[in-house]
């Protein structure tokens, strides 16, 4: 096998959550995860802008414990031995050196979102040994390698490090010479920068690299395809506007290919209109596959009512060929009591149930999920907890949540995983954030673990909710300023609120190749042929 086609198949990005993993398994599964005992694994998931789009994983509701199961993933700390000069080695390979008393040449840094705002948490970081570092596009919507993560990472992975809770990162045994490329990556998020100078055996610190605000922003840009449906009660477009995609990647028009935001008109009092003026959801989005899956992600904000036009079927196709959703409050119209979606929550009291009334008198605290409901570690919600308290938005894992709803509670039972959960005492009890992955009838590896493919987090809080009081009212600082229109209209220099903080987080992990849930992501093995120069 050849190395470009080696890294092709070896290649993996998970969900916050996104790692990589590299090598020649005889027990290959198209996720990456392989069976216990394999002496390496290697990869599957999606790609294309200049990326398809991704998926591939476990459940939301169980996964395993521990780190059996998905094959031979690297630990953190992980650096190969060096070899004998020369051996097998191509390109920047060759210029890798060894280092007295078990040292390495490390490259280090920080991962941060458009905005330049927060730290990113589970984003690859990798040095491409192609020629000329040289990475293939990422196409955009969904294919037939929607489903693969092997096509989304390219140009030949040889050093690789994982970003942690506060967006740092070390790659070890660099090469070490002048302009050096550098690759960061999470699912469709890409950009490649170049080191001008990496000294050998000593440490060469990049500072804060922030991912690219528009698929032009950098050598190898990429972004998902995103599609928006407004909503009355809510405004996710202009969050996107503060977590720092440019203006430029905004459009009404469903046609233009240059752009990576794509607006839609939801029903019940939508208050914003792209330019040019959007299509209705109902009408262009949500009502086929076709127009569905020319995204990556679908990001459904409240409505102020029950989500007219809902179309579950469209919904769940999409999801299931490996589309990424985010729904809002209302728009568990898709959701309950639907057959396309059974079993993932408890939906009883959605729109208050037969007494009426989902509001909660005030604000409530929501608590960090580091646990999933059959007791087994939840390693993303950990990270999730780490996360939040190194931004700043909580403490010991308690996020306020201005205007939140109780319509869902996941039981351990259900195949969603809990990532928020209303704080214990809170009444009535409600899951604040959950997820799911798709297909349920997902095939399973050689290893038992089921290969999904898409995943839908729901959100029962309002995320422009601390000053929007009714609708997207002008007044509101944290929506709209000028206009409706979006983007020019949003508020977009505001900071995030503290619930917003975890939705971009949550938002980014959806972005990425679906790890199992229940497994700590790990970053990949280097190639076992690299050489090492003396």
């Amino acid at each position: 096998m050849t190395k470009r086609a080696w890294s092709i198949l070896g290649a993996v990005g998970v969900v916050s959550l996104v790692v990589g993993a590299y090598g020649c398994s005889s027990k290959q599964s198209p996720s990456g995860f392989d069976a216990p005992g394999s002496s390496s694994s290697s990869g599957g998931g999606s790609g294309s802008d200049s990326g398809t789009s991704n998926g591939s994983g476990s459940s939301s509701g169980g996964g395993g414990s521990g780190d059996s199961g998905y094959g031979g993933f690297g630990d953190a700390s992980y650096m190969p031995p060096p070899q004998e000069a020369g051996i097998g080695c191509t390109n920047l390979q060759c210029q890798v050196h060894s280092c007295s008393n078990g040292g390495s040449t490390t490259i280090s840094g920080k991962v941060m979102d458009p905005a330049g705002h927060n730290p990113l948490y589970n984003v690859v970081v990798y040095i491409p040994n192609s020629q000329g570092a040289v990475l293939d596009p990422i196409p955009v919507g969904i294919n037939s390698d929607s489903c693969s993560c092997g096509a989304l990472f390219s140009g030949e992975p040889m050093a690789i490090a994982l970003t942690q809770a506060d967006g740092t990162f070390t790659i070890k045994n660099a090469p070490d010479g002048a302009n050096i490329p550098l690759v960061v990556q999470i699912g469709k998020w890409r950009k490649e920068i170049t080191i001008k100078n990496v000294t050998q055996c000593t440490d060469n610190p990049q500072g804060n690299i922030p991912l690219p605000k528009s698929h032009t922003d950098g050598m190898y840009a990429s972004i998902p395809n995103i599609a928006v449906s407004t909503g009355g009660a809510d405004t996710l477009e202009c969050l996107l506007t503060r977590v720092g995609i440019d203006e430029a990647e905004f459009s009404g028009d469903p046609n233009t290919g240059s752009a990576r935001v794509h607006i839609f008109q939801g029903s019940g009092g939508a208050c914003a209109a792209a330019n040019p003026a959007s299509p209705s959801s109902s009408s262009s989005l949500w009502d086929s596959d076709q127009d569905l899956e020319r995204y990556d992600i679908t990001m459904l904000s409240c409505e102020g009512a029950p989500t007219m036009g809902a179309n579950p079927q469209t919904l769940s196709d999409y999801v299931g060929k490996g589309g990424r959703v985010f729904a809002e409050h209302y728009q568990y119209a898709f959701f309950a009591n639907q057959s396309q979606f059974a079993n993932t929550a408890d939906w009883s009291q959605a729109g208050g149930g037969p007494l009426g009334g989902d509001s909660y008198p005030g604000p409530i605290t929501g608590q960090v999920q580091t646990t999933l409901q059959n007791g087994n570690p939840f390693p993303e919600g950990q990270a999730l907890q780490t996360w939040l308290q190194n931004v700043g938005a909580a403490q010991n894992g308690s996020l306020p949540i201005t205007v939140a709803r109780h319509d869902a509670l996941v039981g351990s039972g259900n195949v969603s995983a809990v990532w928020v959960q209303a704080a214990s005492g809170t009444s009535p009890m409600s899951s604040q954030y959950f997820s799911w992955d798709m297909p349920f009838n997902a095939p399973v590896n050689d290893a038992g673990v089921p290969q999904y493919c898409g995943r839908v987090v729901f959100s029962d809080l309002h995320v422009a909710g601390a000053n929007m009081g009714s609708g997207c009212g002008m007044n509101s600082t944290e929506d709209f300023t000028s206009s409706t229109v979006v983007p020019t209209g949003c508020a977009n220099t505001q900071t995030l609120s503290a619930d917003e903080d975890a939705i971009e987080f949550i938002l980014f992990d959806l972005s990425s190749c679906i790890t199992p849930v229940g497994y700590p992501p790990k970053p990949p093995q280097p190639p076992p042929e690299a050489g090492t120069a003396q």
